[in-house]
């Protein structure tokens, strides 16, 4: 897959622009503030329906403007188009369009344009709280199976319910004996069950990314340490065998923490509170890791990330490296493109000085400059 072209209208600091895209190594270069990352915000619109650098759509909006508009045109390993526009408004919800359909929702369209990111917010993979290696497995998840994106948004649906139902017992200073348990029994019975469902998939991933992520690890380094993933799930102490074991683990916790939910309004267990334990030379690495340690691990992942996409999807994952030379050396990031190359992917990075690039072996196809907002001069 390659983005050919993209169009942006009221989108961040761009009013009206267009740009175009080649094969292989695209550079982006320009002074900051000029609207480098907003570009590669754009097309992540266009492949997961919203940024990966927020959450919130509204601040995506020109500050002048009460609107934005994407348009992506794209084509697939077998040269087939595949265009998307994404619009959204603070008055009416997002619409999503391509060539294929019309009114589409963000599960329609996620995973059609496989997306490998990289940018300064990642090292909190490694280094942060549980959220953000949460985020990086479901970005993996929803982008190459649909079942697990479907029961993301199920158990999204269910939480909010569920949540609600355990305020209200709050409010009402419920005891255990409450009329309304039942009906907080049926909310979580659908809980578990699609809880159980998320959690064996998550454990069947890192069965399958494990050994990918530990053969990068060692191309990157040189096998200079040992490194490895576990799947560390809230309710369960012990390997997990089946569906039906996660479901006694989970209902056995409700039942031990059900007065705890309804004193703190919230729910207290489910794979929302789940977390990847990244090791290296048998020690947590975000507590053992050093800088360079970081850096390397989270190479390491996105590369394993871009190669497991590809086996998934049976299509070449675009890749988007946002300012990544502020973070890692250049003798890494020399290595990591040396080796995507290989693969044939569109590899589009952002970067101030176009005199970095020069200092790899590497050779753009197509270098285009931001000099100011909204006006662009592009070199093949």
């Amino acid at each position: 897959m390659q983005f050919n072209k993209i169009q942006l209208i009221n989108f961040r600091n761009h009013r009206r622009a267009e740009f175009d895209f080649g094969a292989g190594l695209n550079v982006i270069w320009g002074n900051n503030g000029v609207g480098k990352t907003s570009i590669l915000e754009a097309m992540s619109v266009c492949s997961m329906s919203r940024s990966f650098a927020t959450t919130n759509d509204a601040a995506l909006i020109n500050k002048n403007a009460k609107h934005f508009s994407v348009q992506g045109f794209c084509t697939n390993d077998l040269d087939i188009p595949y265009n998307i526009t994404i619009t959204y408004s603070y008055r009416t919800p997002k619409e999503i369009y391509t060539n294929s359909g019309t009114n589409l929702l963000p599960k329609n369209i996620i995973g059609e344009i496989p997306l490998v990111v990289l940018s300064p917010d990642n090292k909190r993979i490694t280094s942060s709280s549980p959220d953000y290696r949460r985020q990086f497995i479901n970005s993996i998840l929803s982008q190459s199976n649909k079942i697990y994106l479907e029961r993301l948004f199920e158990i999204r649906k269910i939480l909010k319910q569920r949540n609600a139902l355990l305020q209200q017992l709050n409010k009402e200073n419920a005891d255990i004996n409450s009329s309304s348990f039942p009906i907080l029994d049926q909310w979580t019975e659908a809980f578990i069950n699609i809880s159980a469902d998320i959690i064996m998939r998550r454990n069947t991933f890192l069965d399958e990314f494990n050994p990918i992520f530990i053969e990068a690890y060692n191309i990157v380094s040189d096998q200079k340490e040992k490194v490895a993933i576990y799947y560390e799930v809230d309710a369960i102490n012990e390997p997990i065998t089946d569906k039906e074991q996660i479901i006694a683990s989970l209902t056995t916790r409700y039942h031990n923490i059900k007065g705890a939910e309804i004193k703190r309004a919230t729910t207290l267990f489910g794979p929302q509170k789940d977390d990847l334990r990244i090791t290296i030379n048998d020690g947590i690495a975000r507590e053992f890791a050093s800088q360079g340690q970081h850096k390397t691990l989270l190479i390491a992942l996105k590369f394993a990330e871009f190669h497991y996409l590809l086996e998934k999807k049976k299509e070449t994952p675009i890749i988007l490296f946002d300012d990544i030379f502020s973070e890692l050396d250049t003798n890494r990031i020399d290595r990591v493109l040396g080796l995507l190359s290989k693969s044939d992917a569109q590899i589009i990075i952002t970067l101030t000085d176009p005199k970095i690039i020069s200092n790899t072996n590497q050779i753009p196809n197509k270098m285009i400059e931001i000099k100011e907002r909204n006006r662009t001069n592009e070199n093949s």
